[in-house]
């Protein structure tokens, strides 16, 4: 199984108590969240800490079909199907579930009311204030389809090291509340340039140290992990990252479940 995912966009595995998924492909955030929220492992509006080389901030995930109609796992899963875009050959339907739009998707859900954008990406968090003031068909379109008293509240940081020096385990307790508290993390992160074709990764031991970090700052509710492969720079800096991240919690990779 170790290798299972450098061929296959909908590769997912959890943890036997489903408090970890790993997935090749981030798409698979949305369901593993909407899933967790169906059992009532995680509240609605939830906060989400996500950690990732890109904002993943599309908003036109509010447009995916039947995206506020799904109910059942069975819905969950076919509305987050992946789309190997190397390929050139996607679907019919306009709006899809992608690598950059689910996060909007469970907002609209109110599966999320608060996003942490730890991520180095050029681009300013796409706010509801610059959705609002655009007069294109499309914002219009978006706007439409969010849910009545829509909330959405969002902080960033640049670096994984900035969030760390910001919160302790007491002041990141208090910035939970009464809230579910999701760790999303994507391995690209450990890409220190926009570059696929030569990546320059974090050293392994900082890797190892973020992560141990992150984990000990908060007892998370969920935590997704998106392999990325391309966005690493190729499947053996994916794995050589994936092996370090799970060292660090203790996790054998052919000890998880597909999903």
């Amino acid at each position: 199984m170790n290798n299972e995912w450098e061929n296959d966009v909908n590769w997912k595995v959890h943890t036997d108590n489903k408090k970890v998924y790993i997935m090749r492909d981030h798409n698979w955030a949305f369901a593993a969240w909407e899933l967790a929220k169906l059992d009532e492992r995680i509240n609605e509006q939830s906060l989400v800490v996500h950690f990732d080389a890109h904002l993943d901030d599309v908003p036109d995930g509010v447009l995916v079909k039947n995206l506020l109609e799904a109910k059942t796992e069975s819905d969950i899963l076919s509305l987050s199907k992946g789309h190997d875009y190397t390929t050139g050959s996607l679907s019919s339907e306009s709006y899809l579930m992608r690598i950059d739009n689910f996060i909007w998707a469970s907002l609209a859900r109110k599966t999320v009311e608060e996003v942490i954008y730890v991520s180095r990406y050029r681009d300013d968090i796409f706010t509801l204030e610059e959705l609002r003031e655009e007069e294109t068909q499309l914002s219009k379109l978006i706007h439409s389809k969010l849910p009545i008293n829509f909330n959405y509240k969002h902080q960033r940081f640049r670096e994984i090291d900035d969030f760390l020096h910001a919160f302790d385990q007491d002041s990141f307790s208090k910035k939970v509340g009464n809230r579910s508290a999701i760790l999303d993390l994507d391995l690209d992160v450990f890409n220190e340039v926009d570059d696929t074709i030569e990546p320059v990764l974090t050293p392994l031991f900082q890797v190892r140290d973020q992560v141990e970090r992150l984990l000990n700052l908060y007892p998370w509710d969920l935590i997704t992990i998106a392999i990325s492969p391309i966005y690493c720079g190729g499947h053996s800096e994916a794995e050589l990252l994936l092996d370090n991240v799970l060292k660090v919690m203790n996790i054998e990779i052919t000890d998880l479940s597909k999903w």
